[in-house]
């Protein structure tokens, strides 16, 4: 279990990368609702990269411990990696280059964040969003071109010059060369099944899914401005979040969400914007969530879509999928409709272990695990 176990912590991991003072810090801080990151108008002002667990709220979670009067609810988490700045020479070591290129590595999506605020008294000028976001993307192409160029001397060594792999690297190098990113080859290019597979085994940092989270300023974050949404023009809502660092590093240090969303009501926003850049990072990790429910704890877990029920049985406990035998799955909208968790209970599907889990499945595992 542990080899899984360290795949799993990989898959949920996001990195929070961009040019120096862009916001990520205080970014990081207000998500995790921590001060791990150092924060600061000034270059490199992160050095060691920071990682700690983000919870992504689900109002789900909160109807079904209302129906069953949970008095703790557990959200499900993401791994959140506060990365040091980024400048142009990078990939040949300029700045923190190679660390945060190394730090990166490790993460499975980037939330590349775009300033799109200016501000005269802090030292601010105009933002240049598009410039900003092609300086990290070529610093992530130019990269993952030297490993590209290695690959395929050693390939070249090892293996015919005709052998598929070596053409499609010869292909993948001429791309990055031109500038482009590894992650649109799929879409712009015609790749076979295998051709595919080559490409997402080499874990090229250009390849990896990339969400822009555009720093607005405070006034800016409902209806956007000119610099965010020049971004959203350029890549469309789905790449694209809009939040205001400063505004959700207020709301952080209140003690409720109730009196986060009475702040944010200032601004015109219903849903803190941090939760929901959270949930469109988990959604960018390919995963879902599933609920187990009590009268005591709501609690939300995690797979991959496509899962089974055994894997999901693992989520809670290893022994749950080692000795798994059924369980009684029902979608949560339709538990919430019972007269009450008994009830509902008794009416629960009974799946084996190669049931696919849907998103939202409330779940009892029976298994013929030890209690001894």
């Amino acid at each position: 279990m542990l080899r899984r176990s360290c795949w799993l912590w990989r898959r949920r991991a996001a990195g929070i990368v961009g040019l120096p003072n862009v916001g990520k810090s205080t970014l990081f801080n207000a998500l995790t609702c921590s001060q791990l990151a150092k924060t600061g108008n000034f270059p490199f002002c992160t050095i060691d990269a920071n990682t700690s667990k983000v919870p992504v709220i689900d109002p789900r979670l909160r109807q079904l411990a209302q129906f069953t009067g949970a008095a703790k609810i557990v959200d499900v988490e993401v791994d959140l990696t506060d990365v040091a700045g980024l400048i142009a020479g990078a990939s040949k070591g300029a700045g923190l280059g190679n660390k945060f290129l190394n730090d990166i590595r490790t993460c499975t999506v980037i939330l590349h964040t775009v300033r799109c605020f200016e501000s005269a008294k802090e030292g601010f000028d105009t933002p240049h969003p598009i410039d900003d976001i092609h300086v990290i993307v070529s610093e992530l192409v130019l990269s993952d071109l030297e490993v590209v160029e290695r690959k395929v001397h050693r390939v070249h060594k090892t293996k015919k010059p005709n052998d598929a792999e070596y053409n499609f690297l010869k292909r993948l190098q001429q791309w990055l060369e031109d500038g482009t990113a590894a992650a649109e080859m799929p879409r712009k290019a015609k790749l076979s099944a295998a051709e595919l597979t080559f490409l997402q085994s080499y874990d090229l940092l250009s390849n990896k899914p990339m969400m822009f989270v555009l720093n607005v300023d405070e006034h800016s974050v409902k209806e956007g401005n000119a610099f965010s949404r020049e971004v959203e023009a350029a890549f469309g809502p789905q790449r694209t979040c809009r939040v205001s660092a400063a505004v959700e590093e207020q709301t952080a240090q209140l003690p409720s969400r109730e009196e986060r969303l009475m702040f944010l009501e200032e601004y015109g926003i219903d849903v803190p914007r941090g939760e929901v850049l959270m949930q469109q990072v988990y959604d960018l990790l390919k995963l879902q969530s599933f609920f187990t429910v009590g009268p005591k704890m709501a609690h939300g877990w995690t797979v991959t879509r496509g899962s089974t029920a055994r894997h999901a049985a693992g989520e809670i406990h290893s022994d749950f999928e080692k000795n798994f035998l059924r369980a009684k799955v029902m979608a949560w909208s339709e538990l919430i409709q019972k007269p009450n968790l008994e009830s509902a209970e008794m009416q629960m599907r009974t799946v084996d272990e190669a049931y696919e889990m849907k998103d939202g499945d409330v779940m009892i595992v029976e298994h013929n695990t030890s209690r001894g």
